[in-house]
C-alpha cells in the first residue's frame, strides 16, 4: 500500500497585528516558493484608520526571488489603500538581497541603527 507523504511543516512564521493606526507584519524563518502563500492577503480596505504598515524581517533567515516579489506585492496592495509601508528591521543578508535585486526603490527601508563605538 502506497502512502501519501505528509506535508512538511512550514519554515515561515508570519504574524500580523492590527492596532490602529498601524499594521505590523513580522516574518520569521524562510520566505520562499514553498512558503509564500502563507503571507497574509487581507488588504483591510474597510479600515481607513490604518495608515502605516511596518514589516519586521529581523528574524527572516532566508528569502528567494518569489519571497521578494511577494513583499513587493504586499507593499503594492497596502499602498493602493493609501498606506505607508516600511521595512523596519532586516538581517544583513536580507538588506543585501533587497539591494542587489534592486527593490530598495520599491520598499521603504528604515536604516539599521549603528551601534555606538
Amino acid at each position: 500500500m502506497m502512502r501519501e507523504p505528509l506535508p512538511e511543516p512550514s519554515l515561515l512564521k508570519a504574524s500580523l497585528v492590527v492596532e490602529s493606526p498601524c499594521i505590523f507584519l513580522d516574518l520569521r524563518g524562510e520566505l520562499d516558493l514553498c512558503s509564500v502563500n502563507e503571507l497574509p492577503r487581507e488588504d483591510f480596505s474597510s479600515r481607513p484608520d490604518l495608515d502605516t504598515v511596518l514589516i519586521d524581517l529581523g528574524e527572516l533567515t532566508f528569502c528567494d526571488l518569489t519571497g521578494l516579489r511577494a513583499l513587493v506585492a504586499f507593499r503594492r496592495i497596502h499602498q493602493a489603500q493609501g498606506r505607508t509601508v516600511v521595512v523596519v528591521s532586516a538581517t544583513p543578508f536580507i538588506w543585501r538581497l533587497m539591494r542587489l535585486c534592486g527593490i530598495t526603490d520599491r520598499l521603504e527601508l528604515a536604516r539599521p541603527a549603528v551601534a555606538a563605538a
